[in-house]
């Protein structure tokens, strides 16, 4: 039977002429296909696999080694965050990686935590980034090496107040760019039970199971075929289409929208990657995008050579110029510039000789600029727009913003589109342009839940109710809506309903999971709240959040003592987070310390007054 399914197989591929970009035509994208590893790529592709482990993708993810790190180590390298009053402090102790966070105030140290660092993201031609791997979830460290300009600093995303410390848990979306396909918990995001050591083959070439199984089992055949291999995609193969669908999978950085009952782990090269998922950017008048660092793809796109070069036929894409088994510093200049003199010869440069002599006629140098990036601090990069040099007073400003378009589906659904403002506001920019975008498609649809989410964003939270939605069809971040909206009117009980109902379709994430815990506590459902916390210590053992909602959970059961003692642990994790100052500021009155409770009440008015008055403090030192 196996025999048989394989010479079937091995007949499609013989007679196959042409091809079709439907999902179905490449046998590797069936769900039941697995991964193989690149050590099995190697057995029969040594040569490629030899330079293939020196590019950025090969190098993109591994172990926390020193062989690993490009970064410098040293008392110099100490990273500052003036928001938060915080340092960090990268250091080896033996053949482990650490990274300090501390505070000093008036010379004496009142805070310090060091966290060991288990991967390192990044190839150390631009930066390298830090992991901790806990459990099966990676936490990314709030520091980042930048390799260009040879200093540490905060991490992309952690600088102007949004340093999250060492709490940022990163999902599939993370990660199955940066490595090798993961493997993932059931129903999870976030929780990992497989992680390869950098990008691999199968991330360009599809699973690979298929086509070993063949080579293996028609060995002495393999030599003789004709036409395409269907259990395995060569790029090279593909429609422009496709291809720059599988190079755009990564090197498009936006809001990654995914489609109905899709993941991010989905995609197969040869697929169409708008049936996975639409990446949307904002567009500004005069065409003027950002220049970020992973929008390759975007730029490139936007290029005349680009436009011109594919109207008839595949002509020009992205390994006209990249060979992605060999490391970009390996490849020499005269490569890329054969590229561009397949269209464009010599002679029609009208640049003037003495300026081509200087940069030795090599195109790149004038035609795609490396300038830095707008998203990543200490990063530049080519600017993949292919393009005749302006002048300065020449560059057109950014204009206004018009809107948001989906760079790889001209045609998006108008739910898609409403989708995308609610979203874009909510992660990247709270520019109300984004909501004025969505209320004005929303009176153009009766989908509920894109009016549940509208509402919910803009604090309408009995509108959200009003909508009477069937919560046995939600998903699980709409449950998680809807019962944030009860929470907000009060009405307790129908809010921990839902929660429930949404962590129990999902249990290994940490912010649902703390909604949940947050309102067991305020519905007095004491001994749940405590079982519940305790597995989650168990899930996230550094989350020092939930180690005080436990203390809070045991000061009201009456157990003082032990509210203490895990105080002293979640004061130690979260030095700066006003819920856990609560439980501290609660614990003081408790055990009727004056001083602790102006100590506490001081800083948690500080931050927030809203909480707490200096009327309620005076009260209650009064009444002790």
């Amino acid at each position: 039977m196996f025999i048989f399914l394989f010479i079937g197989v091995l007949i499609s591929i013989n007679s196959c002429k042409d091809i079709d970009d439907s999902d179905t035509y490449y046998l590797n994208h069936a769900d039941d296909v697995k991964y193989v590893g690149i050590e099995t790529c190697a057995e029969c592709h040594q040569d490629k696999h030899s330079t293939f482990i020196h590019t950025g993708m090969g190098l993109s993810f591994d172990s926390a080694t020193r062989q690993k790190s490009s970064a410098k180590f040293g008392m110099d390298h100490v990273v500052y965050d003036s928001v938060l009053d915080l340092s960090y402090y990268p250091f080896w102790e033996d053949d482990s990686l650490f990274v300090k966070e501390f505070r000093i105030a008036e010379g004496d140290t009142t805070h310090q935590l060091s966290k060991r660092i288990n991967y390192i993201v990044g190839s150390g031609q631009h930066t390298n980034s830090h992991l901790i791997f806990e459990n099966g979830y990676f936490l990314q460290a709030p520091i980042t090496f930048y390799v260009q300009d040879d200093k540490w600093d905060l991490a992309p995303g952690f600088e102007k107040g949004n340093n999250s410390r060492f709490s940022r848990i990163l999902n599939d979306e993370c990660i199955s760019c940066h490595n090798s396909m993961p493997k993932m918990a059931d129903n999870s995001n976030f929780k990992f039970t497989e992680v390869g050591k950098g990008i691999d083959c199968e991330r360009c070439h599809g699973p690979g199971e298929l086509h070993v199984e063949l080579m293996q089992t028609s060995a002495e055949n393999h030599e003789e075929m004709i036409g395409v291999d269907r259990t395995i995609v060569n790029p090279r193969d593909l429609s422009w289409e496709r291809q720059i669908d599988l190079c755009q999978r990564c090197h498009l950085q936006g809001l990654n929208l995914l489609k109905p009952n899709k993941k991010f782990t989905d995609f197969k090269p040869g697929m169409k990657l708008s049936d996975v998922f639409d990446i949307y950017l904002p567009e500004y008048e005069g065409g003027v995008s950002p220049f970020d660092m992973a929008n390759h793809s975007d730029r490139f796109q936007k290029s005349k050579c680009f436009t011109e070069g594919n109207k008839q036929s595949l002509e020009f894409t992205c390994i006209t110029c990249h060979n992605p088994h060999i490391s970009v510093k390996m490849m020499d200049e005269s490569v890329y510039n054969a590229a561009c003199n397949g269209c464009h010869q010599v002679n029609k440069c009208t640049e003037s000789r003495s300026e081509r002599n200087k940069v030795e006629d090599d195109c790149v140098s004038c035609h795609m600029l490396q300038n830095g990036a707008e998203d990543i601090p200490h990063v530049s990069v080519h600017d993949h727009k292919i393009a005749i040099p302006m002048k300065k007073e020449d560059i057109k400003e950014r204009g206004d913003l018009v809107g948001l378009y989906a760079v790889n589906n001209p045609n998006p659904s108008s739910e898609n589109k409403i989708l995308s403002y609610l979203e874009y506001w909510e992660k990247f920019d709270k520019n109300p342009f984004y909501l004025n975008q969505a209320k004005e498609l929303l009176t153009d649809t009766e989908n509920k839940e894109l009016w549940l989410k509208f509402y919910y964003l803009t604090e309408k939270y009995q509108e959200a109710i009003d909508l009477g939605l069937d919560e046995r069809e939600l998903s699980t971040w709409n449950l998680v809506m809807l019962a944030k909206s009860y929470e907000e009117v009060n009405q307790n009980t129908q809010s921990l309903y839902l929660f429930r109902r949404a962590y129990e379709s999902d249990k290994t994430n940490a912010q649902i999971a703390k909604e949940l815990l947050s309102s067991l506590i305020k519905n007095g459902e004491l001994r749940e709240a405590e079982i519940l916390v305790n597995a989650l210590l168990m899930e996230f053992p550094s989350y020092g959040v939930f180690y005080s909602q436990l203390a809070k959970v045991y000061l009201l059961k009456g157990n003082v003592k032990k509210c203490g003692e895990l105080l002293k642990i979640a004061n130690k994790l979260e030095p700066d987070n006003l819920n856990v100052w609560l439980v501290n500021f609660n614990y003081a009155i408790r055990l009727a310390d004056r001083v602790e409770v102006k100590k506490w009440s001081d800083l948690i008015i500080k931050k927030d007054p809203t909480r707490l008055s200096y009327q309620k403090v005076t009260d209650i030192l009064e009444s002790m």
